[in-house]
């Protein structure tokens, strides 16, 4: 699905000044950087920074707000004959489409983490949100209850550690091998229970 003009210039806005917020917090620390700042790099207004996040400390931790509808989304979308992981894999697999093109942003967030652990809460919040709103995913697409049936919980709690150790060995690697490769040996893995 293309974007029309008006959401890819919305979505560059965005980019733009999470990039901004990313790099002052990973360079000073998020305690010396301010939302004037930001806009003022950027080119745009405060009142615009406000249309896009709702505090600087957001923009930091959470620069996408929407990746968890999407994902939510392209879960419950997918084909009926996939299976509960597949649809996870794909769904998760079009989120970090653009990973390759945006590894700055994910080492940058990194850093402004390292550099102002007074953003790990939030951050670590954001991430449980989106798990949440994942189990609920795959335990509709089962017909389950996601506070009382045990798999879609651990289906959704497995893709994101596939995941994570994809993006880890990633990285680790010096980035030789394509993320996509990587990420799909990992649910592989997982549709092959780990016994090889």
């Amino acid at each position: 699905m293309s974007l029309g003009l008006r959401e890819r210039k919305k979505r560059a806005t965005r980019d733009a000044l999470t990039c901004a917020a990313l790099r002052m917090a990973a360079d000073r620390g998020i305690e010396n950087v301010t939302v004037e700042a930001v806009t003022d790099a950027v080119g745009v207004s405060v009142r615009t920074f406000f249309n896009y996040f709702p505090c600087l400390e957001d923009a930091i931790t959470r620069p996408d707000q929407d990746n968890a509808e999407r994902v939510r989304r392209a879960v419950l979308d997918a084909p009926e004959e996939l299976t509960p992981l597949d649809a996870l894999r794909e769904a998760m697999e079009q989120e970090l489409a653009h990973i390759e093109e945006d590894h700055e942003r994910w080492g940058l967030q990194m850093a402004a983490l390292r550099t102002s652990p007074s953003l790990l809460p939030g951050f670590l919040a954001a991430q449980g949100a989106d798990e949440r709103a994942l189990i609920t995913a795959v335990a509709e697409r089962l017909g389950q209850d996601p506070e009382s049936d045990l798999r879609p919980r651990l289906l959704a709690h497995v893709a994101i550690a596939a995941v994570r150790a994809s993006v880890e060995l990633w990285v680790a690697t010096g980035q030789t091998r394509t993320f996509e490769s990587i990420h799909r040996d990992a649910f592989t893995s997982l549709a092959a229970g780990l016994s090889g």
